[in-house]
């Protein structure tokens, strides 16, 4: 079995929230053009373009002959610890049979995972501008108070936040009309796998039109869609589209219960989520469809996952089931001062006692629970993320006037930490 192959350069588009063009949602690399230096964009180029660019023909062919690509090291980083990856292979030998002793594939790709710019009504803890502009926004104003805060933030770099350019900006490049048409016909066309995600796509009229175009075009029925949503919003019409599709799912970004979640999903609300889960829920129709949970597991709430599983077994009815589902694939790595590593090895013990009690057979629970035994990160690194997640939490905590701090929320942790940086 390939432990580099995978079906993405073969049969997906991936679009960025900045309208580059990329492998997947895993890799941080953006696909250049045949100079090796200007990167595909979507305000310039077409998907046309990139498809069979010189950049992806080498990928497929390093794939194919088994050297690793640079584009995909996250996912071998996650599979050499036991942590699920997008990694998949289940179209190997149609995908090599279609590929050409160039590396130029013969067919459209039929998956797309689309970002609808970065428009976003919330500010999580886990969050940068480029998945949000309301963070920018935020850091912005925490600047006008405090011109060295933000200075250090932008020092930072992925320690702290994982992007400080353009803060504020909104990322909008299918606002022009004609890019568009043309990727709407593309996908209407050729898309039976589509994934859309934002900022919070369903805040984004263009997702909208999206969907009428596809049902007006009578294409839904072809589609197997999936939407990452805060649930914090939808839209009635939903009801018509989605049991127009051949299969929906709704992917449900929830971090935590009740105020957790409200915490490090600022300032979404508890209540208006329940709601919205209630609506997919009732508009499940059948084992086709499925809705979710998709925690970003993190330093703030690895301590509650198997309470949320918990909780959200009782919600499927007592049992996870093809409606029902856990996804592990929004581990934090960055900020690296939110991935659960970087821990105090007393914390990491104390957590790893609690998740223990709940005997849950899934296999990324087991490795969850390895991982947080082992000391990953040296205690120079780890001091130094605990610095800096203590200072920008204490400071955002403070500008936003939350009810519950991060200390008042997770005394332990606070305790731990306090302990970890007085030694």
């Amino acid at each position: 079995m390939s432990k580099v192959f995978c079906n993405k350069p073969f049969n997906h588009n991936y679009i960025h929230m900045n309208g580059k063009m990329r492998l997947c949602c895993i890799s941080t690399q953006n696909i250049t053009q045949d100079n090796d230096y200007t990167q595909f964009d979507m305000n310039n180029n077409s998907i046309d373009e990139y498809w069979n660019s010189k950049r992806m023909r080498e990928i497929r062919l390093d794939m194919i002959q088994g050297r690793e690509v640079r584009d995909c090291h996250r996912c071998y980083e996650q599979e050499k610890r036991g942590i699920a990856s997008l990694r998949s292979m289940n179209t190997i030998f149609d995908s090599i049979k279609n590929t050409m002793v160039d590396g130029t594939y013969l067919k459209q790709p039929s998956s797309m995972q689309l970002h609808m710019g970065n428009i976003c009504n919330l500010r999580c803890k886990m969050c940068s501008q480029m998945y949000s502009h309301m963070i920018g926004l935020e850091l912005l104003e925490m600047g006008d108070e405090d011109p060295e805060f933000l200075l250090w933030v932008k020092e930072q770099g992925a320690v702290v936040n994982n992007w400080t350019n353009e803060l504020g900006k909104k990322e909008q490049w299918f606002k022009n009309e004609k890019i568009k048409n043309k990727l709407f016909d593309h996908i209407s066309e050729n898309i039976t796998e589509l994934c859309v995600i934002g900022g919070e796509p369903t805040l984004i009229p263009e997702f909208y039109e999206l969907m009428e175009k596809c049902y007006k075009d009578n294409t839904l029925k072809y589609k197997n869609i999936t939407l990452v949503t805060n649930l914090t919003n939808t839209n009635p019409r939903m009801t018509d589209w989605l049991p127009a599709t051949k299969s929906w799912s709704i992917w449900a970004s929830v971090d935590g219960l009740g105020e957790r979640t409200e915490y490090i999903r600022y300032p979404s609300k508890w209540e208006h989520i329940l709601k919205n889960l209630e609506f997919y829920k009732k508009s499940l129709q059948g084992s086709k469809n499925n809705i979710t949970l998709s925690p970003a597991v993190q330093l703030l709430n690895i301590d509650q996952i198997g309470d949320m599983i918990k909780w959200w077994t009782n919600f499927a009815g007592g049992e996870l089931n093809e409606n029902f589902s856990f996804t592990w694939l929004s581990s934090v790595w960055y900020p690296k001062m939110l991935n659960y590593d970087v821990a105090p090895m007393d914390y990491k013990k104390l957590v790893y006692y609690k998740l223990k009690q709940f005997d849950y057979k899934d296999t990324y629970y087991q490795n969850t629970l390895k991982n947080l035994q082992e000391e990953i990160v040296s205690q120079e690194e780890r001091r130094y993320c605990l610095k800096a997640f203590v200072k920008y939490n204490d400071a955002q905590d403070k500008f936003r006037k939350v009810s519950k701090s991060w200390r008042q929320l997770l005394p332990e942790l606070e305790k731990s930490i306090i302990d970890e940086l007085l030694q």
